[in-house]
């Protein structure tokens, strides 16, 4: 009897059945990558559509179009015919955008004078480019300037513990003259100078004197800015004469703090001279120092000759913020030939838009009568605001305004007036921390 043969256990009849899905999933996927290729293939790149875009173009067809301009042609034909004119030269009006096609035929000659007159009255039609309107010349009066010259010169600089001071070059030159903003000094006109103080603090603040107050316009920054260096240097690429803010002792401290680095009456002349350093160190390409606080310390002499001393033998200028009427500054000033400018006005004492205007109409008063005046002002938007307006017209009122280096021995203090004697110079009030937040000056304290 014949034997039925057994099946095989062996593995090898599966192993195809297994790697049969395998296969076909690697055909699907190859077919399908060779579809897209092809498909990509057959398709081209895809278009560029930043280069589609032409729509500054898309009026210089209507340019050629606009037969709307015969209506000037109507009126110009209208005066003949009283009422009934009208009516023909609105159906002549149609006859015009026909003729271009038949200017062989004799008749149309006075078509020629109609196409002339439309094609004129279209290019007037249309707007200027925006390269001439970009090329607009700025307001009379509203100088932005050119950058000024990089800073620091080397030849007047020398290093301290703290960082570079500045000091008379070995030719003479005097950094309150070589970073001053180029001015006319044969104007004739009365000079206007505005200092805008304390900035360097807030960078909306600083920003916005940099860029949208005329570069006439005087910037002082405080000493405590961490980006000091920063502001000075886009201030002077915009054409802003620069100076640093001296704090000093008032008359309300401690409750009313200057900073760490304050010059006060209590120190030692030697201590205060240190603070001095360090203030003058924070920075390079100014032209000198204007007062901030001060109703104390600038009315102490023994105090304030060593700190003037010190600007003369350095070669800068200094402006005195008046906040006392009793302050030395003026007197010392003039013993000592110091570069020195005193402050007529605190432009917004009164932080309102008709407060402002009222003092910028005051400085310009004072420098009809004595040839300069001097305001100084806080980084308030209303005092930016006021101040820009102000500028535009103040060439139109026969006046400049002019850099505080352009005032220097031009003030009514250094022709021999007391401190105080003068009407045209008024104490300046204290900013306050209680009253800064809300834009206001407190009373002075003298």
């Amino acid at each position: 009897m014949a034997q039925r043969p057994m099946l095989s256990d062996e593995p090898e009849d599966d192993a195809p059945r297994r790697m049969m899905p395998l296969a076909i999933a690697a055909g699907g996927v190859v077919l399908v990558l060779a579809g897209v290729a092809l498909w990509l293939q057959l398709k081209g790149p895809l278009p560029d559509r930043g280069v589609a875009v032409v729509l500054p173009q898309a009026p210089v067809v209507v340019a050629e179009a606009p037969p709307p301009a015969p209506p000037p042609d109507r009126a110009a034909e209208a005066p003949a015919p009283p009422p009934a004119a009208p009516s023909k030269e609105v159906a002549e009006a149609a006859k015009p955008t026909t003729p271009p096609p038949s200017p062989a035929n004799g008749a149309p000659a006075p078509a020629a004078p109609p196409e002339a007159a439309p094609a004129v009255t279209a290019q007037s039609l249309l707007p200027p480019p925006p390269t001439a309107q970009a090329a607009a010349a700025p307001p009379p009066g509203y100088s932005k300037g050119q950058a000024l010259a990089a800073a620091p010169d080397n030849d007047l600089i020398e290093r301290s513990p703290t960082g570079f001071l500045p000091v008379v070059g070995r030719d003479g030159r005097q950094p309150w003259q070589v970073y001053a903003r180029p001015f006319d000094l044969n104007d004739k006109r009365p000079r206007v100078a505005v200092v805008i103080s304390n900035l360097g603090i807030s960078a909306t603040q600083t920003d916005a004197a940099i860029n949208h107050l005329p570069a006439g316009v005087t910037l002082a920054y405080q000493p405590y800015s961490r980006r000091l260096g920063e502001w000075i240097n886009l201030s002077r690429a915009a054409g802003h004469e620069v100076m640093l803010t001296l704090p000093m002792e008032p008359v309300d401290y401690p409750r009313n703090d200057p900073g760490p680095n304050a010059l006060l009456v209590a120190l030692e002349p030697a201590k205060n001279m240190e603070r001095f350093n360090w203030v003058l160190s924070q920075g390079t390409g100014y032209v000198g120092l204007v007062g901030y606080e001060g109703s104390r310390f600038t009315t102490a002499r023994e105090d304030m000759q060593p700190v003037l001393d010190a600007l003369k033998r350095r070669g800068l200028l200094f402006v005195d913020n008046r906040e006392t009427a009793q302050t030395v500054v003026p007197a010392l000033a003039a013993d000592m030939k110091l570069p020195f400018a005193s402050a007529n006005r605190a432009i917004d004492r009164d932080a309102t838009r008709a407060g402002v205007d009222k003092r910028l109409a005051e400085l310009e008063d004072i420098a009809r009568r004595n040839g300069s005046a001097l305001g100084i002002a806080s980084p308030f938007p209303v005092t930016f605001e006021r101040v820009a307006l102000w500028a535009q017209g103040l060439e139109d009122r026969g006046l400049v305004l002019a850099p505080v280096s352009a005032v220097i021995g031009r003030t009514k203090e250094q022709k021999g007036d007391a401190p105080g004697a003068n009407k045209d110079v008024e104490s300046t009030a204290p900013v306050s921390k209680d009253t800064a937040a809300t834009g206001g000056k407190a009373p002075a304290k003298e």
